[in-house]
């Protein structure tokens, strides 16, 4: 690595070499608007005003049904400094995003969706903060022209993840970011299988730095992220992140222990001094401790469950994706081809 890391204000200079994890999932109507976005953005002259020499593109087909993968193989086979990666299945998303990571051996690595939602524009001012001496930059949604049913999941999301988590971990951060090679590495060599990058990335520490930006509509396709998936994103961010539920479970449910013997005390009370008008009052008060047990118990198994299901899956080591096949510049240019880079 060329990059000079001054000591002092932690400031970098030198040429560096960028690469753009870019997770796919049935994206053809975006895949060639998207490649022009990145074309006009990473150009010569930008690239040199930016200090870059290198800018490649790691795209990840996460098992899709549509012709991406053969759109993005026909651009390498143009020229496109790209790498495809097709996985053997659908893996989602957050699987996806670590399968570019785990593939990027560049000084800076940026991630980004296809969808073109979060703009391509932005990699440029995050790798000044990055010379900056910053090591990761994350894009922070100020806006976003979406469903506002989701929005608000989003919202709610992120802050209830800040509340369980116990730590500042950054509202409104989605996977858009810029890591350091440092970053990249730390979070490569954790252990676990079932992986949330954006809670990595927070975990792993380094100096870390947000950028705000306004999210805008899906141009082409739908979205990839239907409720359903939220919900599975959610719960495995929050889980992955903290135990904080099993602490509220368990508070719950001495708490509700503590209300049912109090409603058993008033249902004494009111059975002995006043034992024909109170029965009607006290069916209702072993009713209502009941429900009230019933429901803490409830809540305290599913909670429960959700570690343990977790926990079950870790145990297994399955590997977080399989890659099928690898489709590199090198790979189609073996005589024009750059040679791949350390």
């Amino acid at each position: 690595m060329d990059t000079i890391l001054d000591q002092k204000t932690g400031a970098r200079s030198g040429p560096a070499r960028l690469d753009i994890v870019i997770p796919v999932y049935n994206e053809e109507a975006a895949l060639n608007h998207l490649f022009e976005r990145l074309e006009q953005t990473f150009s010569p002259q930008a690239m040199a005003e930016n200090g870059l020499e290198r800018v490649r593109l790691i795209f990840v087909d996460d098992g899709g049904t549509d012709s991406s993968a053969m759109l993005i193989a026909r651009r390498i086979q143009q020229g496109a400094d790209a790498m495809l990666l097709c996985l053997s299945r659908n893996f989602g998303h957050q699987s996806a995003v670590c399968a570019g990571l785990a593939h990027s051996d560049a000084d800076i690595t940026a991630v980004i969706d296809a969808d073109l939602q979060d703009p391509p524009e932005l990699i440029q001012d995050m790798v000044k903060l990055w010379r900056n001496g910053n090591d990761v930059v994350y894009g922070m949604r100020r806006r976003r022209r979406e469903n506002p049913l989701k929005v608000f999941a989003y919202w709610a999301f992120y802050r209830l993840l800040r509340f369980l988590s116990g730590s500042d971990v950054p509202l409104d951060s989605g996977d858009f970011c810029l890591l350091d090679a440092e970053v990249v590495r730390a979070m490569n060599a954790l252990p676990e299988k079932l992986r949330f990058p954006r809670g990595l990335r927070y975990w792993v520490g380094f100096r870390q730095t947000g950028i705000q930006y306004d999210r805008p509509r899906r141009m082409h396709g739908t979205s990839k992220y239907p409720f359903k998936k939220l919900y599975s994103l959610a719960t495995d961010g929050i889980a992955s992140l903290s135990i904080k539920p099993l602490k509220i479970s368990q508070m719950l449910s001495i708490s509700t222990a503590a209300a049912a013997i109090l409603l058993i005390a008033i249902l004494l009370i009111i059975n002995v001094k006043n034992m024909p008008s109170g029965i009607d009052a006290g069916i209702m008060l072993i009713l209502l401790c009941i429900l009230i047990t019933s429901a803490a118990q409830l809540l305290s198994i599913y909670i429960l469950g959700a570690y343990v299901g977790r926990t079950y899956l870790e145990v297994k080591n399955r590997p977080t994706y399989i890659i099928r096949e690898t489709i590199s510049k090198e790979e189609l240019n073996p005589q024009g081809g750059q040679s791949p880079q350390s």
